[in-house]
């Protein structure tokens, strides 16, 4: 698993320089080794799973040559993280945001006040 990941990451490295644009999805997956021949790279959702089909070939040739094992086969799946939390500040509304921004920032309540505004949430 260790010497697959690192050959993994070091593809990565390939796209960045290239300024590939899946190189985030490659960044992001997951690999998850099944035998000594073959492992599965899990992502979260399809377009992920897309941008890694599409340099499938790609990084299947650097896998083999990195590690030495023409018989090396993986497979893409996508399954939702269960870890990956969303920003609560995105799912506020905005009287939570302002109320939030006075809480962390009392002057902003004093700076409305003294303002005297209104507003529209």
């Amino acid at each position: 698993m260790e010497s697959l990941q690192k050959a993994w990451d070091a593809f990565v490295v390939i796209l960045k320089e290239a300024r590939n644009p899946g190189a985030q999805s490659f960044e992001r997956a997951r690999l998850r080794v099944k035998d000594q021949n073959s492992f599965e790279v899990v992502t979260s959702n399809n377009l992920e799973q897309k941008f890694i089909e599409k340099d499938r070939n790609k990084v299947f040739a650097h896998l083999q040559k990195e590690l030495n094992n023409g018989l090396l086969q993986f497979n893409v799946l996508t399954e939702e993280r269960t870890t990956d939390k969303p920003d609560p500040g995105l799912s506020l509304t905005a009287r939570e945001q302002y109320q939030k921004m006075v809480e962390e920032y009392p002057l902003v309540k004093e700076l409305k006040e003294r303002l005297k505004l209104e507003l529209d949430y």
